[in-house]
């Protein structure tokens, strides 16, 4: 009878994570996604100080959460709110700058620009992934209205079949996400 009790409850949990995914990955007009970030009270703006969880609405399936890579690209992966490498916290620069702030650290046998400074998302041009947060060149990104947008306008875009973010350079079609907050991790 436990292991039934058991059973329904992790089906119901299950049902419930499952059902905000409906909306799709892609803005393309609709506030459909939009609506299902409010509904779940995730927030939608970067406020300073909190660090987040990244999930992408119509996500890989059981694989929605924004992480970084060793070289710093950004994939969708499980969702696990503990785990460094899927935090970021919306931060403001010294510049005045308003970014996200990687919140793992990188090695450097895969990212040796990345050691001993601070990751911050930035767009090189063709990529949302973590860069030096001083770098010339690149373009930060933060949280608006539930999309991941650079400063000159290009916009996460969703995935590709190996799960990697793809970007729209033009910033018309958006996917979008919510966020949830966690206690930071370091590593």
């Amino acid at each position: 009878m436990k292991f039934l009790v058991l059973l329904l409850g992790a089906a119901y949990v299950s049902a419930a994570v499952v059902e905000p995914r409906r909306g799709g990955n892609r803005k393309a007009g609709s506030q459909t996604t939009s609506a299902a970030a409010a509904a779940t009270g995730a927030a939608t703006s970067g406020a300073s100080g909190s660090t987040q969880v990244f999930t992408e609405i119509g996500g890989v399936p059981g694989n929605e959460c924004l992480t970084f890579r060793n070289n710093g690209e950004i994939v969708d992966a499980a969702c696990v709110d503990t785990a460094a490498d899927r935090q970021m916290t919306p931060t403001t620069l010294s510049s005045g700058d308003a970014a996200l702030k990687v919140q793992r650290t990188f090695t450097a046998g895969f990212r040796p620009d990345l050691v001993d400074v601070d990751a911050c998302v930035g767009f090189n041009g063709t990529h949302f992934r973590a860069e030096d947060c001083t770098a010339s060149g690149i373009e930060l990104v933060t949280l608006q209205n539930g999309e991941l947008v650079a400063s000159g306008g290009a916009c996460a875009s969703g995935h590709d079949d190996a799960a990697q973010m793809t970007v729209d350079t033009q910033g018309q079609s958006c996917a979008s996400y919510t966020t949830t907050n966690v206690t930071p991790s370091t590593s």
